[in-house]
Parts: structure tokens; C-alpha cells; sequence
């Protein structure tokens, strides 16, 4: 062990040898046989000086690597033995317990921020920071997945996925939420934004916060539009019921040959007029809840009877029901399977409702068109059942594709944008989805994914 005083010991001998080697050397001056001695002595003397200042400057040397050590410049460790004391003063024990104390917090830090990485880094809420020149400060994977990315390096690759989204990004200057509407892959997103910003060493960061809500959206959009549908039909059917049974009462009577006072009574009416009358508002009042009756079915779909659905014959089943009008239209329909996908487990009449949607959208987008075909494929990619309609009609653009996403949305003159709408609620009760591909003047391709 080190005793206590023992620098202030060492520095007192030093300085006391330092100070009788020069008398030593003074005494055999007289003497010309001692010219060896003096020279040893001098030799010695240097010695001495040149170890004072080495023992003096120890300390500094082993004060500056603690605090080298303490800085994080040197890894982090305790002094050893001969290192326990300086100028004197014992501090081997309290530098031991500080060298721990703090390479114990280190650990514990390193842990936390490990532990914090991870969960940023496998949220399943997409997060980016970006400070305010637009550079990409961080990002965890959901961010990229979600917008349908590898990698996001740039606000401006946020302009590519949505037009506008990163310019607004930059030019957000306090706490943002929005919803938008963007297309991955073909599928439509739903993406709930929250932005936040602060100051950090005078620079503005900002951090994007997004969540892919479609799901959450698309149920609550049907159950909206079912309950919707369910009041309109119960007042519709209410009025139209009695109009009904009125306008047959009216027609009995009138072919009975007793007409009511109040249909004679209308100027200018014979007989045969008032029941053509009353014959048109009955039929009209029988289609109008035959046509309600239809709009209820559309939104509320049964829970699919799964059973398994040859392709091959579900194909036949479609063009032999479409032949007529596509020859008509002198549209060529093109039948392609893998022999690797011949059945599918799925409720075969909703298929059936769902493909003749979609080839009906195809042709009416075929009718400006040169050599107009539709291609029915069914293939396996990526371990999924892909059944594809696809023609090389006029196409979309990016945001007419964004556009679908609003129910009775729809591109044809004539639609109702029902067609679409009843059938991404299909592939929805199905674990599937519907991805549509398409660009303007190139055609469209609407996948079915199981």
C-alpha cells in the first residue's frame, strides 16, 4: 500500500539530494585526483534534475488521462494501484467509485437509447425527422413501408409519392394534423399525418408522424353508408308502398267502370289516358322500390359462403355472359391461367358479381379506343392468388386513381361508382384486397389479391 505523504516525502528527498550533490561536487574541486568523481557527480545531478521533473509532471499526466477518461475521449477505467495518489492526496478509492459510477450510467444510457431505438424502429406508426434545409435527420421502417418506399433520403421523394406533400411538410410551423389520400402500388391509402416541431441548437426539426387508417376508414365508411342506406329505403319505401296500392286501387275501379270523382274530375282526361296514368306511376313506383331494393343489397353484403370456385369455369362463366356486348363493341376478350391456380376458396356468386363490374368498367373505358381487348388472367405471384382484368383503354392518372377511394366516385358518364365500391368490399370480406394500376392513355389493371 501507498502510504499517505508519500509524494510530499519523495519531492522533500529530491530536492534535498538535488541540493547536496552540488556541495558534494564543490568539495572535491580541490583535489585533481577526484576528476572521475565530479564527472559521476555531474552525471548523477543531471539525473536527479531530469527525474524531479519527471515525478513533478506524473501527476499531470495521470490527472490528464482521468479526465480523458471522464470525457469519453478514452474508454472509461479506474486508476490502477500505483495511481492512487497525486500531489499528496489519497484519490485512488473516490476516482475508482466515480470511473464506476460513471461507466455504470454509460451502460444504463447505451441500454435506454438501444431499447427506445428499437421500439422507434419496429412501430408500426411511420416516423421521420427532417430539419429545416429538407434533410432526412431519421426514419424507421413503418415510414417507408407505408408510403411504399425503400428508402425515403429526401422531402422531395415525399413530392414524388403525394404532389405537394413535402413542400408542406417544410412549410409547417407549428403542431399539424391533416388527413390524405395516396396511392401505393396501386392500392388506395388512407394516411392520417401529425406533424410536430421544436428548436434544437437553433435549427428547426421537424418530425412526421403517419398511420395507414384505410382499414379503420373503409368500415367506417360502410357503416355509415349502411345505416345511411337503411333510413333512405325505410322513408322511400314507406311513401312509395301506399303510392303503389293507391294507383292499383285507381285502375280497378277506373276498368271496373267507376272511376273516382277526383281522377274524373281532371280537365281534359278520358278514361283511357287516367289509366295509362295510373299504370306509368304504378310501374314507376314498383321500379323505384325494385331500384331500392337493389341499393340496399350493394351496401349490404352478406358474409361470403366460401367454397371452393374452379377458375376455369368461373372465366367461361364471364365470357359467355359478356359475349354479345364485346362483339358488339368489337372488343376481344383474352382468357389466361397458370395451370398452377385452378381453384379458389371463395363465394362464387360474389366473384361473379365482382368480375362482371370490373369488365364492365373495362369496356366502357375500351369505347375511344383502336383494337380494344380485355385480358382475364388468374396467376400466382409471391405465394398470392392474383386474378387480374386488365385493357388497354384510356387509363387514369394518379389523381383520378386517388379519387376512387370517395364512395359513388366515378369515371364513367353514366355510373354510379357503385360497381367499384361493391367490390372492394368483397376483397375486404375475403382477407384480400383490390390494387388498381393504371396510367393515362396506357390502359388499367385492376389485381385481385387473395
Amino acid at each position: 500500500m501507498i502510504k499517505p505523504g508519500y509524494f510530499s516525502i519523495m519531492l522533500i528527498s529530491q530536492v534535498a539530494l538535488l541540493a547536496i550533490t552540488p556541495v558534494i561536487f564543490a568539495v572535491t574541486m580541490g583535489n585533481e585526483n577526484l576528476v572521475i568523481t565530479r564527472l559521476n557527480i555531474i552525471i548523477i545531478w543531471t539525473f536527479q534534475v531530469g527525474y524531479l521533473i519527471y515525478y513533478m509532471h506524473k501527476p499531470t499526466r495521470e490527472l490528464s488521462g482521468i479526465l480523458k477518461s471522464f470525457s469519453g475521449i478514452t474508454p472509461l477505467a479506474a486508476p490502477p494501484e500505483s495511481k492512487k495518489e497525486i500531489f499528496g492526496i489519497k484519490v485512488g478509492t473516490e476516482l475508482k467509485r466515480i470511473t464506476e459510477s460513471i461507466s455504470s450510467l454509460r451502460i444504463q444510457k447505451e441500454k435506454e437509447y438501444q431499447l427506445y431505438h428499437k421500439c422507434i424502429e419496429n412501430a408500426l406508426t411511420g416516423l421521420l425527422a427532417v430539419n429545416e434545409t429538407g434533410k432526412i435527420l431519421a426514419s424507421n421502417k413503418a415510414f417507408a413501408k407505408i408510403l411504399g418506399a425503400d428508402k425515403i433520403e429526401s422531402l422531395e421523394k415525399l413530392n414524388e409519392l403525394k404532389n405537394g406533400l413535402g413542400d408542406f411538410v417544410s412549410s409547417v410551423t407549428e403542431e399539424t394534423k391533416k388527413m390524405i389520400t395516396l396511392v401505393n402500388k396501386g392500392k388506395l391509402l388512407k394516411i392520417y399525418l401529425s406533424i410536430s416541431v421544436f428548436r434544437q441548437d437553433n435549427l428547426i426539426i421537424r418530425i412526421l408522424a403517419i398511420q395507414d387508417i384505410s382499414y379503420e376508414m373503409a368500415i367506417q365508411q360502410i357503416e355509415t353508408m349502411q345505416r345511411f342506406v337503411r333510413m333512405m329505403s325505410h322513408e322511400i319505401l314507406n311513401s312509395v308502398s301506399p303510392i303503389n296500392l293507391m294507383a292499383a286501387g285507381l285502375i280497378m275501379k277506373h276498368r271496373e267502370g267507376s272511376p273516382c270523382s277526383e281522377c274524373g274530375s281532371i280537365k281534359g282526361l278520358h278514361d283511357n289516358e287516367t289509366l295509362d296514368i295510373l299504370d306509368a306511376i304504378k310501374k314507376r313506383s314498383k321500379g323505384l322500390a325494385a331500384f331500392v331494393e337493389s341499393f340496399k343489397k350493394t351496401y349490404n353484403i352478406p358474409e361470403p359462403v366460401l367454397q371452393k370456385t374452379d377458375i376455369e369455369d368461373l372465366f367461361k362463366q364471364i365470357s359467355y355472359l359478356f359475349r354479345e356486348q364485346l362483339n358488339i363493341q368489337g372488343i376481344r376478350l383474352k382468357i389466361n391461367y397458370d395451370k398452377k391456380f385452378q381453384s379458389l376458396i371463395a363465394d362464387r356468386k360474389l366473384m361473379e358479381q365482382v368480375l362482371i363490374n370490373l369488365v364492365l368498367n373495362s369496356s366502357e373505358a375500351l369505347k375511344p379506343v383502336e383494337s380494344p381487348v380485355i385480358c382475364l388472367s388468374a396467376y400466382i405471384k409471391n405465394g398470392r392468388q392474383v386474378i387480374e382484368v386488365r385493357d388497354n383503354g384510356c387509363g387514369m392518372d394518379k389523381d383520378t386513381i386517388e379519387k376512387l377511394a370517395i364512395p359513388f366516385y366515378t369515371t364513367r358518364e353514366k355510373g354510379t361508382g357503385s360497381g367499384l365500391f361493391f367490390s372492394r368490399q368483397v376483397m375486404r370480406l375475403h382477407k384480400g384486397e383490390l390494387i388498381i394500376h393504371s396510367d393515362k392513355d396506357q390502359g388499367t389493371t385492376v389485381r385481385l389479391m387473395f
